[in-house]
């Protein structure tokens, strides 16, 4: 009931005078205020012209204006009750058959029929064509009664999952309504919601012009009369008029709840202007501070006077740490840091049953051992049973991100399947990274051994220097090799199983030169001498190749992103001309297939470019 009221009100205040004498083609016909602070103006311009809107003399803040003409969701509701029976209900088909086709502007269309219940016919991504073989197809009901409010919810439904702007429900009767669950409140907070502009046919003498007018009026719609069946051509024809001149000016306004407010359609050259109240919900304030109160002097001097007190006090904060004893400010970091350090402990202490548990579960799984052997990889600090619960966060945070912006579920599905994987993408990128990072090292660290060698040291010295003086991840992995040669397990074991955390082929190569040498003997320093030279010259013949293959390499990745590239700009620049590409079955084919064709030509251009060495 406030809707309706609040629609009334809007009414009542457009029947006052403008301060300026209004063209007759150009007139504000509605004013939503249920979206507020955005607020939606339905306005009548001249033909080939586009409006614009000013609030106060303020042009509107992040104006959108739609024309209705090129609607992104159109939605015929036809009356196919049993009063329809016979040269009504052919008439109505033919008329509306009609104006689909000279629709050709809309970028999704509907239909709903409604005799004693309101049936959706037609999905959410069929072409105008589908829904007139629809409409043909239509017959009269055999039980009576007229669901007319059922049906325009029904329609605000449809047009809501059709798409997120402009829509319109062309509603057709030639009664009252007769059997509905739902009732005029209803219908009508409904459309308003789902910022629905309904405009209604009322096709003969009997049906009921006031109820059509009503809904029309509270959605910035028209109600266009046809005692005459043989008329309703002429009316859908003028409608497609109306359509085409009528304009959605949607903007946030600076107003606050009891505030006055003067709007100014400006078109073809004349303006039109009206005032109204914006209201105040729920109370005589408007919200925790009265508008006559927010906007005198004194108000602003109270927030200024309170600014300065909270910086005041923030400065006596800061110049009361400053006086802090010198003894207290050097102890402080130390202190924090083992206040820190004993914090971790025993969180981890808390943990540890939980994670205990979680690895006997999972070993008892089939690629535990994979997992392991992945996040060893990684070099992260990391144990197996913190795994599963790094998914779930990443499946739960991409899930809330995605219910933020409005995704459906299909696409939260994948949301959810893309941060269940996350973590598993995580530990392949980093273990692709840290054994990039060894390769880079690894000439430079056989060099070093060869030097410790050559000045008289052994081995296990050479690589003591390189584990204490080295960077990681290479002074990493040498000092886990010497922590398990110290433990009793062989050298060449230790240095094998490097080769397999790390994942390098450069270091595999070294590992089978040093067991080879280990079992014919000869100058260790003379073959790290030559692996250190040898592995350069690998890596730089790997620099050379990737070099000449990058014009390839580019090419593909450019291949593959300019499609997608080019249809998210032409989505931008005309979302009604890339429509049919995702609301009909016909774009999700030729989707699907552009999909599936890409992906080959990519393996292709990989396994061009992908030169062994």
């Amino acid at each position: 009931m406030k809707v309706v009221c609040v629609a009334v009100l809007a009414a009542i205040v457009f029947a006052m005078p403008a301060t300026a004498a209004p063209s007759k083609s150009l007139q504000i016909r509605h004013v939503d205020l249920t979206a507020f602070p955005e607020l939606r103006v339905t306005a009548l311009v001249p033909a080939g012209t586009s409006p614009e809107l000013f609030e106060n003399g303020h042009r509107g803040a992040f104006l959108r204006a739609r024309q209705l003409g090129s609607a992104e969701a159109l939605v015929l509701a036809v009356d196919n009750s049993e009063s329809m029976r016979g040269a009504p209900l052919r008439e109505a088909k033919r008329a509306a058959q009609q104006f689909l086709r000279n629709a050709s502007r809309a970028s999704g269309t509907g239909l709903v029929a409604f005799g004693h219940i309101a049936l959706p016919l037609t999905g959410a991504g069929e072409s105008k064509a589908d829904v007139a073989a629809t409409l043909s197809q239509l017959a009269p009901d055999v039980q009576p009664g007229t669901s007319l409010y059922d049906a325009v919810i029904a329609s605000v439904s449809r047009l809501q999952r059709m798409s997120s702007g402009t829509r319109i429900l062309v509603l057709l009767t030639d009664g009252r309504d007769l059997g509905s669950h739902a009732t005029l409140t209803q219908a009508i907070a409904a459309a308003q919601h789902g910022n629905v502009l309904v405009y209604a046919i009322a096709a003969g003498r009997r049906a009921d012009t006031q109820t059509l007018a009503t809904m029309a009026a509270a959605t910035g719609g028209r109600v266009f009369g046809a005692h005459d069946v043989t008329e309703l051509s002429a009316v859908y024809a003028a409608l497609g008029r109306e359509l085409n001149r009528t304009w959605q000016l949607s903007y946030l306004t600076r107003a606050r709840p009891g505030d006055s407010v003067a709007l100014v359609v400006r078109a073809g050259g004349s303006d039109v202007t009206s005032r109204l109240r914006i209201p105040v919900g729920g109370g005589e304030t408007g919200g925790p501070i009265p508008a006559s109160v927010a906007h005198r002097p004194i108000t602003a001097a109270a927030i200024v006077a309170l600014a300065a007190l909270l910086l005041a006090i923030a400065g006596a904060s800061a110049i009361r740490r400053r006086r802090t004893p010198e003894i207290r400010r050097l102890l402080d970091p130390h202190m924090q840091q083992r206040k820190q350090a004993g914090e971790k402990r025993d969180a981890a202490g808390r943990l540890d049953p939980l994670l205990v548990w979680t690895e006997k579960a999972l070993a008892d799984l089939p690629g535990s051992s994979r997992l392991a052997w992945m996040i060893e990889r990684s070099g992260l600090k990391l144990r197996i049973g913190h795994v599963p619960y790094l998914a779930l966060v990443a499946a739960l945070s991409l899930a809330a991100f995605g219910t933020v912006l409005g995704a459906g579920g299909g696409l939260g599905l994948i949301l959810i399947l893309l941060g269940l994987v996350s973590p598993f993408v995580a530990f392949k990128i980093l273990a692709g990274r840290r054994a990039r990072a060894f390769d880079r090292q690894l000439p430079d660290v056989l060099a070093t051994i060869a030097s410790t060698l050559r000045a008289g040291h052994g081995l296990r010295p050479a690589l003591r220097g390189v584990a204490d003086d080295g960077s990681p991840p290479a002074s990493e992995e040498f000092m886990r090799v010497l922590g398990e040669e110290r433990l009793g397990r062989p050298l060449d074991e230790a240095i094998a199983a490097m080769c397999a955390r790390i994942g390098s082929e450069d270091l595999e190569y070294v590992a089978t030169a040093i067991n080879v040498q280990s079992q014919t003997g000869g100058s260790l320093a003379t073959l790290f001498d030559t692996l250190s030279e040898t592995v350069r010259e690998r890596q730089r013949h790997a620099r050379k190749v990737r070099a000449l293959t990058s014009m390839g390499r580019m090419s593909a990745t450019v291949l593959i992103s300019l499609p997608f590239g080019l249809a998210l700009l032409m989505t931008l620049i005309s979302p009604s001309y890339m429509a049919p590409f995702y609301n009909t079955s016909t774009g999700h084919v030729l989707i699907g297939f552009c999909l599936v064709s890409m992906t080959i030509g990519g393996l292709l251009l990989k396994r061009i470019v992908n030169v062994r060495y």
